[in-house]
């Protein structure tokens, strides 16, 4: 069984689906490639969980997470530069909002990503931006992430899943 804490309340994740998978590891891939490229300085992990300064009831395990090189090998990340969340129908709008006000909290932090499983949509949130919401709905649409020199289209992103073209 798989447990996040959000809010100081365990909630337990079911698996993911294969949609799911194809888009973390499509994004994780992506990402990856894009920080041995340009950004040495960073790794990208799936699945770990993330600590926020000053919040114990809240540790809650993003789908993708953006780390410093040389962070501690451990279960929870304290240092972070992006969230990516891979929304699944079990997730309430509620849950992601609250995980997504909690995030912003975070002195590092500076991108959280939505990613729906269901349709095209990438919600992108940029702490350059005020975390002012972007969303993009088109396989041609271009997710821009400077901080990282990253750029794909969502195409690239829904790869493999009955989304994409």
């Amino acid at each position: 069984e798989r447990w996040q804490l959000v809010d100081g309340l365990a909630m337990m994740m079911v698996p993911p689906s294969f949609r799911h998978q194809y888009l973390g590891r499509n994004l994780l891939s992506l990402l990856d490639n894009a920080l041995a490229a340009e950004r040495r300085d960073l790794l990208v992990f799936y699945e770990t969980g993330v600590r926020i300064p000053g919040t114990d009831d809240f540790n809650p395990q993003p789908d993708l997470l953006v780390v410093p090189v040389g962070v501690e090998f451990d279960r929870y990340a304290e240092r972070f530069y992006l969230v990516a969340e891979i929304i699944s129908p079990s997730n309430s709008a509620e849950m992601i909002e609250r995980k997504l006000e909690l995030y912003r909290r975070h002195p590092d932090h500076l991108y959280a990503l939505t990613i729906s499983q269901d349709s095209v949509h990438v919600t992108l949130y940029s702490r350059e931006d005020g975390w002012a919401r972007k969303d993009l709905r088109s396989l041609d649409d271009v997710l821009r992430l400077p901080a990282f020199a990253f750029e794909a289209t969502l195409a690239d992103i829904y790869k493999g899943t009955p989304l994409a073209r």
